[in-house]
């Protein structure tokens, strides 16, 4: 009985090759296609990076990306990472997307000002006729810098941030859903989101509160004091009163001796002081606070972009600082929008985070 033999076809007749200015590149015509070429792909072993050896479904997508932008796909996966089970891109690569595939006029132009942590970046792109710009912030507030060209070639590395941040603003549909290494790390997503609901303040913290704003002689009531923030600026940012921890252990007062009261100011408290805070910890929170006050003296950037950037490193460094201690955090940035509505100067914000919650000195948070 006769039977009929079916030929699968090879892959070198499935996945041709095309040429173009940047010379040739592989080219799947079908789904099929690039299902079989990645698996091609995974038995490389120099040619791709060892987290796509043998890992044809990540290899699959790096071959529709690289098709998506016209690259081949052998190059692209040379220039990509995995970081946190997500997939991220050399800032080179990405730059190099921004030029070819953005649809700009000639290539995106770069204009340095100032130098160590002032250095800044403007990059200018035209579209549609149109010159569209973007600056970065100070190269001192940016805080994740996972590469080492940060400290020996810094406008490089500015300039690659300062691209990719131009492309996400201005045409945000060619890096869509597109991370550099440096994002990747910074990246949570919904399986790693933290629940920032704010809690609503107990009925011990409420008590506490009214019992201080009433007890509390009004020359105390100036300038920086702990309650004082707490009561008058935590809720128009968080919705919750954030007491700082100024590490000063005290006890309910007695009702039958005023004295109590007397001797602490008209300050009484419920709850034991904190351990003293470790040197790691300090340095992490006076960084914190040295650089958003320079933020917040920044005249080069408006209120709603310095708030964007205090928030930004405000997220950077809850992922170094245990989460015991974020309301110092919190109670920092409270301080900042304290002196941007003008209700405190920078000076007297450095006074009130240096003595009452860091216990360092003002010159070491840039006093």
């Amino acid at each position: 009985m006769n039977q009929i033999a079916t030929q699968q076809p090879r892959l070198g007749e499935q996945v041709s090759l095309t040429s173009s200015d940047g010379g040739f590149a592989v080219t799947p015509q079908t789904l099929n296609d690039i299902v079989e070429f990645a698996r091609f792909m995974a038995l490389s072993n120099a040619s791709i990076p060892s987290y796509l050896r043998g890992n044809a479904p990540d290899c699959a997508a790096i071959t529709m990306q690289a098709l998506k932008w016209g690259f081949d796909p052998f190059s692209v996966a040379q220039k990509s990472y995995k970081v946190k089970d997500v997939l991220a891109y050399e800032a080179q690569l990405i730059a190099a997307v921004i030029n070819s595939r953005s649809g700009i006029k000639g290539r995106l132009k770069y204009q340095f000002a100032g130098e160590g942590d002032d250095l800044t970046c403007t990059v200018t792109g035209t579209l549609d006729g149109e010159d569209c710009v973007y600056t970065s912030p100070r190269a001192g507030n940016i805080t994740t810098k996972n590469s080492p060209l940060w400290k020996t070639d810094p406008q490089q590395q500015l300039g690659y941030y300062s691209a990719r941040n131009w492309a996400r603003r201005h045409c945000p549909e060619v890096l869509l859903g597109v991370y550099d290494r440096d994002e990747a790390e910074e990246f949570r997503g919904p399986d790693n989101a933290k629940d920032v609901t704010p809690q609503q303040p107990s009925v011990m913290q409420r008590l506490r509160a009214a019992q201080e704003a009433t007890q509390q002689p009004q020359d105390a009531q100036e300038g920086f004091d702990p309650a004082h923030v707490a009561r008058e600026t935590s809720d128009a940012l968080t919705g919750e009163i954030l007491e700082p921890d100024t590490g000063e252990a005290s006890t309910p007062a007695d009702a039958d001796s005023p004295s109590a009261s007397q001797e602490d100011g008209g300050q009484t408290t419920s709850e034991p002081s904190s351990s003293p805070l470790s040197a790691e910890l300090r340095q992490h929170l006076m960084d914190f606070a040295r650089k958003a006050t320079k933020t917040v003296a920044d005249k080069e950037l408006d209120d709603s972009a310095k708030m964007e950037t205090i928030d930004d490193m405000l997220v950077n460094y809850r992922d170094v600082i245990a989460e015991e201690h974020w309301p110092k955090l919190s109670t920092i940035k409270i301080s900042m929008h304290a002196v941007m509505t003008g209700k405190r100067s920078v000076e007297q914000a450095r006074k009130f985070i240096a003595s009452d919650l860091l216990d360092c000195s003002v010159e070491e948070i840039g006093g």
